[in-house]
């Protein structure tokens, strides 16, 4: 163990405190790789992994490519389902490493111009900050430094997993997965350390439920006015555009895509949030910036190309994703503008962010109303399409492209069915780049998008932070005990099977049905933008509201709330005490995740780190390239031990399923009003839960659900309303009440046995 000053080491197994800090509650934190491993072995023996290999050989070493299908080994030892296990993991890795290193570089500017001892200030009304940090690493953070040990950890851990890829290494699916949930834990810690951090520094709603409406849509951009894009997930460098603006008097617009548009938006509400990762290449294409900035993850790698071919110079502020500019950062900034501001270069990467702040508005300025801002004749474009449908084989949505140009091509009008088929686009470029004829596709819709919804502007809530302890207090027992019937978190990318909508119907049904909904990242702005849902609900945390936490990194807020419902309402240790906390979600908080657009491998991670505190996770049906479900089946032990007596109790398939792809909205909406069911449930809760089941199995299905008697403990579960009819149906099905309704847990040294 060494402390040097403040400064605290970590390392594998123990945790080092100083300031004369310590939490005397839980036990010492071992937070190695495999320091949960037992709870995962009794996650994974219920919710077996079910792999879907996307390919079936390995080139990893260079012993390769070496083909897995058959049953057929690798030349290190390796088969198909620990390759595929193992390609799983990278992804998780990737997402997790994509969080901390933001996170690590918002620490490092904020120790820079704040320094280490400067306090956070997370959440109004609340004493429980950082339950994330303080579950897994065992530390209450107090200021920037305590951030940056815990990020130290989390870094070394992403180490220690990466590791775990090399050849030669693990061997075995099971442990593959155990460290996927655990990538995926690492990454609930590396979001909530840079979300903390920003919220502390950047003037972000602290915990706000009421706070402020922005606007939202492709028509929001005030094109009179010197308009600056910022792309990406990391405020840095959009705060400094903000400050040198307001600072210097320019009334330039300030707009942006993915969740450094959430974050601008949380940081000065005057800026303007175009949309989600989606809108990205049309947006550009449209030619209404006059300068992109970009900063990291979810960057489109052509930004650049489509920038230059409109004269709109492309300014890169971030290390991950430095486009192949060159770093002026050491030059004059009035010297980078000119070259900007007369085309001798494409862009400029200005790492020094301060300087790009400066360099984007001044650019901006003396840019507007000189450029000419491209527009394609796609008519004309269109005359050039033999039909070959080359276009609808590269469309990862299987829109009808062919169809649509030539529709436009015989200049007729465009049928509903092309223009459902360009609202569902996910603008990703495929089928511009499979096309023969090099047709501009995706400018021909950026056309008639941009013509479509030039007026399109809506309403969403700027992402409030954390959920205050005293909004837990008011929900803590109707989640549990089941009267409040769940928490549904929409979130993830906007690449959606069939457009924005569906997630919007999926939101709204559970909302009119008194779930609470909690959303984040591009999810929360297709609520807005699809369906204006936040101007129809309130926003506090609680029964039938709509709750935006804000970024990609505030996911680890809705996180926080499952955990500070375990802490705060049932008075369970916090500190360093996973596993007792993971599992009192998993038998208690009827939580559901929804991936429904998937793309990222940042999803991925976030999934698994839900899944790894007792969380299901719902997802698309491309969810399927992320390798492998976790699935319960006709063979799964449904035992739980009872936290009061001694024995075992079946308590039945409560959640069903961890990480489950679902193909349609309907099978969604069925499938989350049963993964709400838990244990614990009160008599009245499991009643109310059971009615929304049902009903929305009649809804979409005609029918009854056919599992019905599974979840049925006695005869007070069944919902009065039904209860001749479905009393008939067990009957039939040979249905026995049980003998007990334990109070559950599935870790033996809780269990009234083991207490004896």
């Amino acid at each position: 163990m060494k402390i040097e000053g403040n400064n605290i080491k970590i390392h594998i197994g123990e945790i080092e405190e100083a300031d004369g800090w310590k939490e005397k509650e839980g036990p010492t934190p071992k937070p190695g790789i495999t320091a949960l491993r037992e709870w995962d072995k009794k996650l994974l023996r219920r919710y077996k992994p079910v792999y879907n290999p996307v390919n079936k050989n390995c080139s990893s070493c260079a012993f390769g490519p070496c083909d897995l299908n058959l049953s057929r080994r690798g030349a290190c030892g390796i088969d198909l389902t620990t390759q595929t296990a193992r390609e799983a993991l990278l992804i998780a890795i990737t997402g997790a490493s994509a969080h901390a290193a933001h996170g690590r570089h918002i620490l490092d500017l904020l120790i820079k111009k704040k320094g280490g001892s400067a306090s956070l200030n997370v959440a109004d009304n609340t004493e429980v900050e950082a339950p994330v940090t303080r579950l897994i690493t065992g530390r209450k953070p107090k200021n920037l430094k305590d951030l940056a040990t815990a990020m130290d950890y989390a870094e070394e851990q992403i180490t220690g997993l990466l590791a775990c890829m090399h050849v030669g290494q693990e061997s075995s699916d099971f442990d593959f997965n155990s460290k996927i949930l655990h990538a995926g834990m690492i990454d609930l810690l590396g979001m909530e350390i840079a979300d903390l951090a920003q919220i502390s520094f950047f003037g972000f709603p602290r915990g706000d439920p009421n706070s402020p409406l922005v606007d939202v849509g492709f028509g929001v951009v005030d094109q009179k006015k010197p308009v600056i894009l910022c792309v990406g997930h990391n405020i840095a460098s959009g705060s400094e555009i903000t400050g040198y603006a307001k600072e210097n008097n320019h009334d330039v617009e300030i707009a942006g895509i993915c969740c450094t548009a959430h974050d601008l938006a949380r940081h000065n509400k005057s800026s303007k949030v175009v949309g989600p990762l989606s809108y990205q290449l049309p947006y550009v294409r449209s030619g209404i910036a006059d300068v992109i900035v970009t900063d990291e993850q979810c960057v489109r790698l052509d930004t650049i190309e489509n920038a230059t071919k409109l004269g709109i110079p492309v300014i890169a502020t971030s290390d991950k994703n430095a486009g192949g500019l060159e770093d002026l950062s050491n030059e004059n900034p009035d010297d980078v503008v000119k070259k900007l501001v007369y085309g001798e270069i494409k862009g400029a990467y200005i790492p020094e962010i301060e300087k790009a702040g400066e360099i984007a508005v001044k650019t901006a300025v003396q840019l507007h109303g000189k450029r000419r801002r491209g527009r394609i004749d796609y008519i004309k474009e269109s005359e050039k399409c033999t039909a070959c449908g080359l276009c609808v084989q590269a469309c990862p949505v299987g829109n009808n492209v062919r169809r649509i140009i030539t529709e436009i091509k015989e200049k007729k009008e465009l049928s509903s069915e092309s223009l459902d088929d360009i609202n569902s686009c996910v603008f990703c470029g495929r089928c511009e780049s499979w096309c023969a004829r090099k047709i501009p596709i995706v400018s021909i819709f950026s056309e008639i998008l941009r013509k479509k919804l030039s007026n399109q502007k809506s309403k969403m809530r700027s992402g409030r932070g954390a959920i205050q302890d005293i909004e837990i207090r008011n929900v803590g027992a109707p989640i549990v005990f089941g009267e409040i019937p769940g928490i549904i978190a929409p979130v993830g990318c906007p690449i959606y099977p069939r457009g924005g909508k569906e997630l919007v119907e999926i939101a709204e049904e559970f909302l009119n049905r008194r779930y609470i909904v909690t959303t984040s990242g591009c999810a929360a702005m297709t609520l807005g933008i699809e369906g204006n849902l936040y101007e129809k609900y309130e926003a506090e945390f609680n029964s039938g509201n709509l709750v935006n936490v804000g970024s990609c990194v505030a996911n680890s807020h809705i996180a926080g709330a499952a955990i500070k419902v375990a802490n705060i309402f049932a008075k369970r240790p916090l500190r360093a005490n996973f596993e007792e906390i993971a599992d009192y979600i998993l038998n208690r908080v009827g939580a559901v995740g929804l991936v429904w657009g998937t793309m990222s491998q940042k999803a991925f991670s976030i999934a698994s780190g839900f899944n790894r505190l007792g969380v299901p996770v719902i997802l698309g049906p491309l969810g399927k390239k992320y390798r492998r479900d976790l699935l319960s089946d006709e063979n799964t032990n449904w035992n739980v031990y009872d936290t009061r007596k001694e024995g075992t109790y079946n308590v039945g398939p409560v959640p069903e399923h961890l990480f489950y792809t679902a193909k349609t909205k309907e099978e969604v909406m069925t499938l989350a009003a049963k993964l709400v069911i838990r244990a614990s449930d009160g008599m009245k809760g499991r009643q109310i839960k059971l009615a929304h089941y049902i009903d929305l199995n009649e809804k979409f299905y005609g029918k009854l659900p056919d599992d019905l008697h599974r979840f049925i403990r006695t005869e007070t579960d069944i919902p009065m309303t039904r209860r001749n009819e479905i009393l008939e149906i067990l009957k039939s099905r040979g249905w026995k009440p049980v003998d007990k309704i334990p109070d559950p847990t599935l870790v033996e040294r809780l269990s009234g046995g083991a207490k004896k």
